[in-house]
């Protein structure tokens, strides 16, 4: 699977047809023939069912295993955002119990783990870019959270619970840590003056006293603290781009049960 998988992303990678394709050639074109190299029977309408029915709403496919729903699927044309079709495809996965929904334009897939609580926005756990992620990359990511096998087998929603559990850890050190810091340095301990009072007497062998340190602090309290907002830089951006670069490290492989 992993070297035809690998060839056909090479493949729409070169095909500079591929941005003006409609969500019909979309479907027909990318979605479809990955999902055949991922192992599905795309054939067969009780495996990949097309325009999967939902209280008079329809999403384009649900990928079945013994006719249980366990993948839902939304497709839009390559050259379309994705952002305002997030909270539709949840609230459809939601409503049905599915745990692992994915959007896509063809050429960028977003992940979600629709059964988690809080902000929906939340529920998004990686993003795959065809075009600009490396093709081993994206061929192993395919393959660990939308393969047959590992949907299967129950490996993929572990997998992407494994990815989800980095993120929300790595989000929350990272809001952290600045607030942390600048406590610090607003209510210095005197376990911290003591470190800086030790490393002057190391630098020049005169020690300064438990004033002089915290006078120095208080002076320089600004130039210490750490904004807790985005840099200008990241809000400057594009939300496409934010969106489109959004990619986490990866997770050790689950050890096996």
């Amino acid at each position: 699977m992993s070297e035809c998988l690998k060839a056909f992303l090479e493949t729409l990678r070169s095909d500079r047809r591929v941005r003006g394709y409609d969500e019909a050639a979309t479907k027909q074109a990318i979605v479809l023939p990955l999902l055949h190299n991922l192992g599905w029977n795309t054939y067969d309408i009780d495996e990949v069912t097309p325009e999967f029915s939902i209280g008079g709403k329809r999403v384009d496919y649900s990928l079945n295993i013994s006719k249980a729903n366990m993948v839902f699927l939304e497709v839009k044309k390559v050259s379309e955002e994705l952002e305002e079709h997030q909270e539709q495809l949840l609230d459809y996965a939601f409503r049905q119990g599915v745990e692992l929904a994915t959007l896509t334009n063809g050429m960028t897939w977003w992940f979600y783990l629709p059964m988690k609580k809080g902000d929906w926005r939340k529920r998004k756990f990686y993003t795959v870019d065809i075009q600009q992620q490396e093709c081993d990359d994206v061929a192993a990511r395919f393959t660990e959270l939308l393969s047959k096998d590992t949907v299967r087998s129950g490996k993929a929603v572990e997998y992407a619970e494994s990815i989800h559990k980095g993120r929300v850890m790595k989000e929350a050190v990272a809001d952290t840590l600045p607030k942390t810091w600048n406590m610090i340095i607003d209510d210095p301990s005197a376990d911290l003056m003591d470190i800086i009072a030790e490393a002057t007497e190391k630098a020049c062998g005169y020690r300064p006293d438990t004033a002089d340190v915290r006078q120095f602090l208080g002076t320089h309290q600004e130039s210490f603290t750490i904004p807790e907002e985005p840099s200008p830089s990241e809000t400057r951006k594009p939300r496409r781009q934010r969106e489109r670069t959004q990619t986490f490290p990866m997770p050790a492989e689950p050890s096996p049960s």
